[in-house]
């Protein structure tokens, strides 16, 4: 057979292929980026789950842009988008939406480096150019930032179409942006006209600190945001949304159309009665605080067994830490974790064709190990530091 060039040329995600050595016996995984599986919200939709036969409308053909209680919903949790929307299978479809209606081959877009896998497959079947923008950290400050000098200097060959973001803790570095960087990065995008996609699947997963702006606001015209409900419900519902200019919303449909008609009711319906439970305030509440204590937990067990053979930042919500090593391959210390029971992510796998990867650091998952796991789990990284140097 005679495929496509970008489809041809496709890697498998390590991520997705690692899951299935990763639920081997007595494996611990901080591989994927997956919720703790004790804590999905399965109560609060379980009448709703009950009762979905009495409703043979949910199991009709439905509207493409969506089931319209949702998206009801959705206007009243976030005000702030005043954007249409579009239900997608996940916000993974949103990015392959995206790219369909503005890539042509060889077009530019800007990704920061290193950057969710998934968005990096998407943009490469489509023919995209990767620009990539790395992170600097300036004197007297805590952390790093995106370089808007170098962002601002690929936004200049006037070959860049889109800004791919996950500004609130990054994946896989579980970085936030300032308000100070939002402001300058939105203020750019209007300005050379470049598309900035918000990807936030984390947002509502902040455990200290402050809540900074959404991107919406700071540039409607040029903005799209994507959300998922798969880190704060149901990942196996397979359900997201997006928002952004009515122009962009209107083609987006059209191509949904062309490829699955609409996204499932029976889903919506779910989602929908998870968001207006009266409990689910309360769910978000505790989903955070068990965060906040299993990031703390890693963090201590980390510096106790580790010391200076690694090196991280701490985050204030998300999903992981990108631990950097200060020796050794990220890639070989994966390898050599698969053997002592223990499923990591090297840092290079999240680099795109044609960009020199970083191998000195591995991802982390912290909000699918079980409390009572996490000192094993470090211990048995600990022996896959000691046996790959």
């Amino acid at each position: 057979m005679q495929f496509s060039s970008p489809a041809g040329s496709l890697k498998p995600s390590y991520i997705r292929e690692i899951l299935s050595a990763a639920s081997q016996p007595d494996m611990i995984s901080m591989a994927g980026g997956l919720p703790a599986s004790s804590l999905l919200p399965v109560d609060l939709i379980r009448t709703s789950c009950e009762s979905l036969a009495d409703h043979r409308e949910l199991f009709q053909y439905g509207a493409s842009r969506g089931y319209s209680p949702l998206i009801t919903t959705l206007n009243k949790l976030y005000p702030e988008q005043n954007n249409p929307w579009l239900i997608c299978n996940g916000s993974q479809q949103g990015i392959d939406l995206i790219a369909r209606a503005f890539v042509n081959p060889g077009d530019g877009v800007v990704a920061e480096i290193p950057a969710y896998l998934g968005a990096l497959q998407a943009f490469q079947l489509s023919g995209a150019q990767i620009y990539p923008l790395y992170h600097i950290s300036e004197a007297g400050e805590a952390g790093s930032k995106p370089d808007l000098i170098q962002l601002e200097s690929h936004f200049k060959t006037g070959k860049v179409k889109l800004f791919y973001a996950v500004p609130d803790f990054h994946n896989p570095t579980g970085k936030a942006w300032s308000e100070e960087t939002r402001i300058r990065v939105s203020n750019l995008c209007r300005h050379y006209g470049v598309i900035l996609i918000e990807d936030s699947p984390y947002r509502e997963l902040r455990f200290s600190g402050e809540q900074c702006s959404s991107l919406t606001p700071l540039c409607p015209e040029v903005c799209i945001s994507l959300k998922s409900f798969s880190k704060i419900g149901f990942p196996g519902i397979r359900l997201g949304a997006m928002s952004g200019p009515a122009e962009f919303i209107a083609i987006a449909e059209r191509i949904k159309q062309a490829t699955d008609l609409h996204t499932g009711l029976p889903q919506q319906a779910l989602i929908n009665a998870l968001l207006n439970h009266p409990k689910y305030p309360d769910h978000l509440a505790h989903l955070r605080n068990s965060y906040r204590g299993r990031h703390q937990q890693l963090r201590s067990e980390l510096i106790k067994q580790l010391g200076n053979q690694v090196q991280f930042e701490r985050v204030e919500g998300g999903m992981f830490i990108w631990l950097k090593l200060t020796k050794g391959s990220g890639t070989n210390v994966a390898a050599r974790a698969l053997k002592h029971k223990l499923a990591v992510v090297p840092g290079a796998a999240f680099y795109p064709e044609g960009v020199i990867a970083e191998d000195s650091a591995i991802r982390l998952n912290f909000s699918n190990t079980e409390p009572t796991l996490i000192p094993e789990a470090v211990s048995r990284l600990a022996n896959s530091l000691e046996s790959s140097s």
